[in-house]
């Protein structure tokens, strides 16, 4: 939390050593949390446009947009033919360029557009599940991609993600997956291709890398929420959970 949140923890809680990263599902599951009710509070002043933005907005200064920075990053550095060494440089700077603007522009447009299609009662349960799924792809991210810096940023000790997490990262996944069967694979096939992208491009992942799968992660999932629910579409386990949660709640546009 101390790492993916902008909430504030005494200096003695936090990590040093690369290990949070097995917090990762649980933080995402609080975070969803938080936004829900946001959700909610906002619902009760204004429209579902204005609810969007807010959702939106709640998101990005909970998180300090840590996630968007990193698709930012990925998106100026990947975009065009570039060598190892150039590519690495690039996501190291700090500055944005038109790529990484345009990134941002879209993820903003996407989460928004995703967001004020879906029926209210689905957007209030489905947020603490992809803010959990995606922060959990981020140990898939590092059981299968090396880190590719020989030095320095948040993954540069090399983490190891023991069996024990990649066990209960399947499970969280495969959970997600149950409840909402097609958000989830469409979310993984998008995750596949950039990390098939970044593994061609510098070799492995860097910490942009993580944060840009995280972002990517949660768009294609709700995107793919939003279609089904446009669609009428069937929700999986999601539907019949989300009935005897909410009853009588409309979860299909």
């Amino acid at each position: 939390m101390s790492f993916l949140t902008v909430i504030p923890f005494p200096r003695s809680l936090k990590d040093e050593n690369g290990a949070m990263f097995g917090g990762y599902p649980a933080a995402g599951l609080v975070i969803g949390c938080i936004l829900s009710l946001v959700f909610l509070a906002a619902r009760l002043l204004f429209s579902d446009a204005l609810t969007a933005v807010t959702l939106v907005a709640a998101s990005l200064l909970l998180t300090g947009a840590i996630h968007l920075d990193g698709l930012a990053d990925c998106a100026d550095a990947f975009y065009g033919r570039r060598d190892r060494a150039e590519t690495l440089r690039i996501l190291k700077d700090p500055r944005i360029g038109t790529m990484g603007g345009a990134a941002i522009g879209l993820s903003l447009l996407g989460r928004y557009a995703a967001l004020v299609s879906l029926p209210g009662p689905a957007v209030l349960l489905a947020l603490p599940i992809v803010c959990a799924f995606s922060r959990t792809t981020v140990l898939a991210a590092l059981r299968v991609l090396p880190y590719a810096r020989d030095k320095g940023g948040i993954i540069s000790a090399g983490p190891s993600v023991s069996v024990r997490l990649t066990v209960a990262a399947a499970s969280v996944v495969l959970a997600v997956g149950v409840l909402l069967p097609i958000p989830t694979a469409v979310a993984l096939l998008a995750l596949a291709a950039f990390w098939r992208l970044s593994w061609k491009r510098i070799g492995g992942c860097t910490g942009d890398v993580l944060g840009a799968s995280i972002e990517i992660a949660e768009i294609a999932f709700l995107a793919a929420l939003a279609a089904m629910a446009h669609g009428g579409v069937g929700l999986g386990a999601f539907f019949p959970l989300a009935r005897l949660i909410l009853p009588g709640a409309p979860l299909v546009s």
